[in-house]
């Protein structure tokens, strides 16, 4: 199932980063990253749209290794009102590297489905 996009409201992404520890192999979360950010692209692991679709990721002080971003729905709005209906992919990765690429439908508005 696709995940949606809707416009005019504030989305909010967020995204578990964990690596091994060198020592004993175990995973654990990977705190204090920085330069992380979250961006919305017309290809997946692409190129922003518009610069104001790039969101910086923010740890969460109470769960470690946890990053968000939110973008403003208003941007949304402003810059994917000629893409409803169609596919646009959200990137999550460091500035050089994407990490995460997924696929979302464009909505206009929320409705049931």
């Amino acid at each position: 199932m696709n995940q949606r996009l809707y416009l005019d409201n504030d989305y909010e992404v967020e995204f578990a980063m964990t690596r091994k520890n060198t020592a004993t192999g175990a995973s654990e979360a990977a705190a204090g990253l920085e330069g992380l950010t979250v961006l919305v692209s017309l290809t997946d692991g692409g190129t922003t749209i518009d610069s104001d679709l790039t969101v910086a990721m923010t740890e969460r002080t109470s769960t470690p290794g946890r990053y968000y971003g939110i973008f403003d729905g208003d941007k949304l709005q402003e810059h994917l009102l000629t893409y409803v209906g169609t596919k646009v992919y959200v990137v999550f990765g460091d500035g050089t590297n994407v990490l995460t690429s997924d696929l979302y439908i464009v909505r206009a508005t929320r409705r049931s489905e």
